[in-house]
């Protein structure tokens, strides 16, 4: 076996006219396995002219015959469901190394092999010549071909890993692109590719804190990929587009930190847009489970969000904490919906702890405009609610479909008074905007 520690070394490789070029590309590399791509013409080459005279003999070979080796779309085709059949025939794992040389056969087949192989674990080669025909501008004269090495270019630039991992961001799918982003710093070819892509990492991570309610952490990794990512854009512009949307996010990131901080210690303030920037994050969220088709996911949270808008409009306009709610606190005129035993409670144990529907029936009670929108939908959330609580994520088994999310959230937007189109978004990636030249 011509193979260094029993590794098969692969060639493919496209057949013209000419058998002088192919045969000296396969003496050269020694290759173990080799995929001829034809004409139907050209394939009569293969056994008769290119391995007639090699000194060793090749373990396994697949001829890939073209249909219409004119046609560029049809090669590609040709090429790639051709190839993928030439490595698993030959046992032969799709991730092999594979020499692709695309010396032979029409500039269109040479092409067309060029973009197939950008999908395998490929270099490429090319057979040229110190002397040529017709005063160097023809075919290269036999007895003088070179074969020139080259890397393949997108492995050089990762170009299909970072679009893999601007896809998954862009689809929300931060725990793909992180991966994607960390394996790009461990492999790019220099260091200053590998820091780049480990700050690309440190930003993408950011995101999928945030979208897991990790406020605190996510800050931290956004300023983190922000100081690390700024001196790339020095010489690479297109990053600029990035950082800009980076530094908004981080400034609205603070903003939420701090809200999310005093709600959970119960130190709201009096003023008026409290909260907000919260309640938009907590349904864009949602959003983002419903656009991935996850809509029990996304109601869980316009249910958390309703109840949450209630506790706190309680809290900040009437200073009622509905976890511990005294009975003083309820008006006369709904003490015996709200509470119906509270004459039975012992002076030990006078508070109460209020869910979602009995907090707006209170904010309703006192006058709050949050209540009077809760009692003219009353009807249709209860309704609503009724759905989510027979969820698979709540108390029961059937599933949540888009009409009952797109009614909840309807429903959740009329309390904030606002529109989905407020909601902030994360930003979507442009993969040549993190394609380090």
């Amino acid at each position: 076996m011509n193979t260094e520690n029993n590794t098969p070394k692969v060639m493919v490789c496209t057949v013209g006219g000419s058998a002088e070029p192919i045969k000296k590309s396969i003496l050269f590399h020694k290759p173990t396995h080799v995929v001829y791509v034809a004409s139907p013409d050209s394939r009569k080459l293969i056994r008769k002219d290119i391995e007639a005279d090699l000194p060793w003999r090749l373990e396994d070979t697949h001829i890939v015959t073209l249909t219409d080796f004119q046609d560029i779309v049809q090669c590609v085709q040709d090429m790639r469901q051709g190839v993928t059949e030439a490595l698993t025939s030959m046992s032969l794992a799709l991730d092999t190394p594979v020499i692709a040389d695309i010396t032979g056969g029409s500039k269109i087949m040479s092409a067309a092999l060029t973009l197939v192989m950008m999908e395998f674990n490929s270099r490429f080669s090319y057979v040229g010549g110190t002397s040529r025909t017709k005063d160097g501008l023809g075919i290269v004269e036999s007895g003088t071909e070179t074969v020139v090495q080259d890397a393949n270019p997108w492995h050089v630039l990762a170009v299909l890993e970072v679009r893999a991992l601007a896809h998954s961001f862009n689809l929300h799918q931060f725990a793909n692109a992180y991966a994607n982003a960390q394996e790009l710093a461990k492999k790019t070819v220099t260091p200053a590719k590998q820091k780049f892509y480990a700050a690309v990492a440190d930003m993408v991570q950011g995101y999928m804190l945030w979208d897991s309610f990790a406020h605190a952490d996510a800050l931290q990794k956004l300023r983190q990929a922000e100081n690390r990512l700024t001196p790339y854009a020095v010489g690479f512009t297109r990053l600029n587009q990035v950082l800009h949307f980076l530094k908004d996010d981080i400034a609205k990131l603070e903003i939420l930190k701090k809200e999310a901080q005093a709600l959970e210690k119960k130190t709201v303030t009096k003023e008026e847009t409290f909260g907000r920037a919260y309640f938009f994050d907590l349904l864009s969220n949602a959003q983002r489970r419903a656009v991935a088709g996850h809509f029990d996911d996304a109601v869980a949270r316009l249910y958390s969000a309703i109840e949450k808008i209630a506790k706190t409009a309680l809290l900040q306009n009437h200073g009622i904490d509905n976890s511990h709610v005294s009975i003083s606190q309820v008006p006369d005129s709904v003490r015996e919906e709200i509470a119906p035993h509270a004459a039975a409670l012992s002076e030990e144990k006078e508070e109460i702890k209020l869910g979602l529907e009995k907090s707006f029936l209170l904010l309703a009670a006192v006058h709050d405009p949050l209540g009077d929108r809760y009692m003219s939908v009353r009807k249709k959330l209860s309704d609503q609610l009724q759905a989510r609580n027979m969820s698979l994520l709540a108390h029961g088994y059937l599933p949540i479909d888009k009409k009952k999310y797109d009614e909840l959230l309807a429903t959740t937007l009329a309390f904030l008074d606002t529109n989905a189109d407020a909601l902030p978004t994360f930003p979507r990636l442009d993969w040549r905007d993190i394609l380090l030249p």
